[in-house]
């Protein structure tokens, strides 16, 4: 059995339903000092003061090996572990995927829509999400470099 903590699509209950039959969401947790932020995909990035948050899954064998095929691990994604919170106060330590790119981006509308009818699914403030795609537009770098000043071509 492996405990997932899920902070992006993963977080969507019938996305989960059809990717891994088996898994039971354990409830809502958080994880201390990381921010979601997006970069080709949902990440989570130390950040000191900053709380993620998401849920976690029990998830079988064959549910595990579906998502490291859904989440491109070990290319786009890497598993890590670490202690969260479930709402209940107990820590459970927790496997999460983390990106193996740097940078960050805007998601897509799709994707965004996805991950926003997981945070409804678990009740998790969206605030948190809205704050995550303002955080990656603006630390997103502009296309081509810097941006232009007005009248320097």
């Amino acid at each position: 059995m492996t405990l997932l903590f899920a902070y992006g699509s993963n977080l969507n209950r019938e996305r989960m339903a059809e990717r891994c039959p088996a898994s039971e969401p354990l409830g809502t947790a958080v994880l201390a000092d990381h921010r979601l932020v997006f970069r080709h995909g949902a990440d989570l990035e130390p950040h000191a003061g900053a709380v993620a948050v998401g849920v976690v899954w029990r998830l079988g064998a064959d549910d595990m090996m579906a998502l490291d095929r859904y989440e491109g691990c070990p290319g786009l994604y890497r598993k890590d572990y670490r202690l969260v919170q479930l709402a209940g106060g107990n820590s459970v330590e927790a496997m999460l995927y983390r990106m193996n790119r740097e940078g960050y981006a805007v998601p897509p509308v799709e994707y965004l829509t996805i991950i926003r009818e997981g945070y409804r699914d678990f009740g998790l403030p969206e605030a948190v999400l809205e704050a995550a795609v303002e955080l990656s537009a603006r630390l997103k770098p502009a296309i081509g470099g810097l941006p232009r000043r007005p009248g320097h071509h």
